[in-house]
């Protein structure tokens, strides 16, 4: 299993619904409103590296209210 941590930007007054859509998906483990920098954080957990491209930009990016997100892969 491989595991990453997505860093989300919302627009004003979407991180809550961020976080109810994105706890939606398959392969999010936990995703919570949070304060400073970013909005929202999201715990994933995939078979394989490249499935993190795919949930990110097939899933993430297309919710509403999301605009920007950073990914970090957990390396152990």
């Amino acid at each position: 299993m491989v595991c990453a941590y997505v860093l989300i930007h919302t627009n004003l007054g979407k991180a809550l619904k961020v976080v109810e859509e994105i706890s939606k998906v398959e392969g999010v483990k936990n995703a919570c409103a949070v304060t400073g920098a970013y909005d929202v954080v999201a715990v994933i957990e995939v078979e394989k590296i490249s499935d993190i491209a795919d949930l990110v930009v097939n899933k993430i990016h297309c919710i509403d209210g999301v605009y920007n997100t950073q990914t970090l892969i957990c390396v152990s």
